[in-house]
């Protein structure tokens, strides 16, 4: 119950109480003065009456008694009036019924009136006459006792729903200031951490909500430390500081996790870019000069890497900057490498440099399984190659005919993704996620979508949907994953297991989508609260109003959040306290061959107790050896998902099941 009804059932309660007791003691004085009244009445109608017949000298006859008797009865103050003579006999009675007809009969029963009984003697000269006994009628008594009691009560009640409005209205402003305390407790609980502008005027609640005050700003106090500090760590270990592109730890960390695994199979390209003489530029000009001229190569780097999705850029030594761009077609790599060259005669422009000679550029592109070792020599002997055939040039690397990759353009993938939507042709596979611990069970599953290749393989879902993603058909292949999924949760038996799906990076800001989504979890309820929906970081704090409303209508149906690739970017950590998420991933750079990299332990210990200070849970993704996992644990993550794990499978689904359930 709330504090609010107990205030006012107390009010009530106390109201009843005060009630209850006053009229209790009203009637209680008023039964005693009726009752002293009936005495004093009955009490002083035998004296009159007994003086009235003995005014007449002698024993009146019985007519006489009668009319005088009558006389007095009949005003019906009286139950019974008696005339006795002195042998006893009696010479007069009249009496009534005493029964009160118009007042209820457990209040005459709960209520008891006495009918008082007077006695006065009729002389005759000095000697007794006779005797008239008065006994009082106490249903004139009932009666105003009844009504005396009616009218206290509704007087009572009017002035009683009167206080208890009054009441209720004060408790419900005194409780405001306590309402807004709970809504502030409840906002740092879901990482908001605001605080009272307006302090309550009741002492107490006054020094509740200056108490709360004070825990709200520590507890954000203590996230703000801890997120720069792994800010700091992360700065430190793979940022560059005169460009701010990652470093060279940080570009062996992506190249680490581009080609792998079946479900981590990628394609796109790595592109390196070298200045040209950097190194006379620092002796005849300084240092300061040469920092100028990287940083401004930085930013042209930079600005082309952000006009691409899955585009990541680096500066891995003196003078060569590399861009790995996950799911980038050839015809749009060999764009990329022109446009970066072309930009490069800005540097001439603006004098950085003073010769039209100014760098190179190497493009090497991988396709689904390649080894991520040949890559960087690949992009090497292009950029060596690019050198070699002039001023400013690129040069793509065309392996061998025999180890040539198919690599596919724009054109090709359209239509072939064009297809797969309109045959349907979308396979599901899951891979669980484990705890912490050797408890065994399930965090949950994850669900992976893959195409058919036209050769008998499947092609897996960062490969498929980087392309979907660049030519517009991300939703339309999100939609189909989803309503395949819930087929197939409709088509197995009920059971406790929970699935994450992730969203594209369009579909999470597409408003169609979003609504699309929204209606088709709300038709099955008991399923949306079985799916957890994840979303890469880049995409969500692409805007993060949009992402928070989403979170927020999906929490409503039930449904979770997570963060996949946490960590990719160098963003910065303080949007989670906006996005009320579950759990978040790591991203693979972070925890492949973690037992060889103390940069990438440092971070994820600072990481995972900065984010279970937010509650969130941290999963650490593509772990596939046993040193791995152990090191994992011992930083405190609480899942985990790898081929070490558990592989993909194909999702199951029982035929039938659905139609004899529907």
């Amino acid at each position: 119950m709330t504090l609010y009804r107990q205030l006012a059932l107390s009010i009530l309660i106390l109201l009843a109480l005060g009630f209850s007791s006053t009229e209790l003691i009203n009637i209680q004085n008023l039964r005693r003065l009726l009752a002293t009244q009936l005495e004093a009445h009955a009490r002083d109608t035998a004296t009159s009456l007994g003086l009235s017949l003995s005014a007449h000298g002698s024993m009146p006859d019985q007519a006489v008694i009668e009319t005088m008797t009558g006389a007095v009865f009949d005003r019906g103050d009286f139950q019974r009036i008696t005339v006795t003579g002195v042998d006893g006999r009696i010479l007069l009675e009249k009496s009534v019924a005493s029964d009160p007809e118009d007042v209820p009969g457990w209040f005459v029963d709960a209520i008891p009136l006495p009918a008082p009984a007077a006695e006065a003697l009729v002389m005759s000269g000095w000697q007794q006459a006779a005797t008239v006994t008065v006994t009082g009628n106490p249903v004139r008594a009932y009666r105003e006792l009844w009504t005396n009691t009616i009218d206290t009560l509704r007087l009572y009640l009017v002035m009683a729903a009167l206080l208890l409005c009054a009441g209720l209205v004060a408790v419900r402003l005194l409780l405001r200031p306590l309402e807004r305390i709970k809504q502030q407790a409840d906002a740092i609980s879901a990482r908001d951490y605001s605080v009272l502008k307006k302090l309550p005027r009741t002492r107490e609640l006054r020094n509740v909500a200056i108490a709360m005050n004070r825990l709200s700003g520590k507890v954000s106090e203590i996230f703000t430390e801890q997120s720069s500090l792994v800010e700091t760590l992360r700065e430190e270990a793979f940022r560059d500081p005169v460009t701010r592109l990652g470093n060279r730890r940080y570009f062996d960390r992506l190249i680490d996790s581009l080609p792998g695994s079946d479900d981590t199979a990628t394609n796109g390209a790595l592109l390196l870019l070298e200045l040209h003489d950097i190194g006379r530029i620092n002796e005849t000009e300084g240092f300061t000069a040469g920092d100028a001229l990287l940083k401004r190569t930085g930013e042209l780097v930079a600005y082309r890497a952000s006009q691409l999705e899955n585009c990541y850029a680096a500066r891995i030594s003196g003078a060569c900057f590399g861009i790995i761009a996950t799911g980038l077609p050839l015809d749009s790599a060999e764009a990329l490498a022109g446009t970066l060259c072309h930009d490069l005669f800005q540097l001439r422009a603006e004098g950085l440099v003073d010769s039209n000679n100014i760098g190179h550029l190497g493009l090497a592109l991988w396709s689904g399984h390649d080894q991520s070792g040949d890559l960087l020599p690949a992009a090497d002997m292009a950029l060596r190659a690019a050198q070699a055939s002039g001023q400013n040039t690129w040069y793509r690397h065309t392996p061998e005919t025999a180890n040539q990759p198919v690599i596919l353009g724009a054109g090709q993938w359209r239509e072939r993704l064009r297809n797969i939507l309109e045959q349907g042709d979308l396979m599901l596979y899951t891979q669980q996620v484990v705890p912490r611990g050797e408890q065994g069970g399930s965090l949950h599953h994850e669900v992976l979508a893959r195409v058919p290749d036209g050769n008998d393989h499947d092609i897996s879902a960062t490969i498929f949907m980087s392309m979907a993603e660049r030519l517009g058909f991300a939703s339309q292949f999100d939609k189909l994953m989803i309503s395949k999924l819930l087929e197939s949760l409709l088509a197995n038996e009920p059971s406790p297991d929970r699935y994450a799906i992730n969203l594209s990076s369009t579909s999470l800001h597409d408003a169609v989508f979003i609504q699309w989504l929204c209606s088709k979890l709300g038709q099955h309820p008991a399923l949306a609260r079985r799916l957890y929906i994840e979303f890469p970081e880049y995409a969500a704090t692409r805007n993060l109003k949009q992402t928070r409303n989403l979170v927020e209508r999906l929490h409503a149906l039930g449904c979770e959040c997570g963060i996949d690739h946490f960590g990719r970017d160098f963003t910065a950590f303080g949007y989670l306290r906006s996005i009320p998420i579950s759990y978040i991933k790591i991203d693979s750079g972070y925890t492949r061959h973690i037992q060889d990299n103390r940069d990438n332990q440092f971070f994820l210990q600072a990481l995972t107790k900065t984010m279970h200070s937010l509650d969130i849970s941290v999963i650490a993704q593509a772990v596939e050896t046993r040193t791995e996992r152990e090191l994992l644990e011992s930083l405190r993550v609480d899942g985990l998902q790898g081929y070490l794990c558990g592989r993909p499978e194909p999702m199951r689904t029982i035929a039938g099941t659905r139609r004899h359930r529907e």
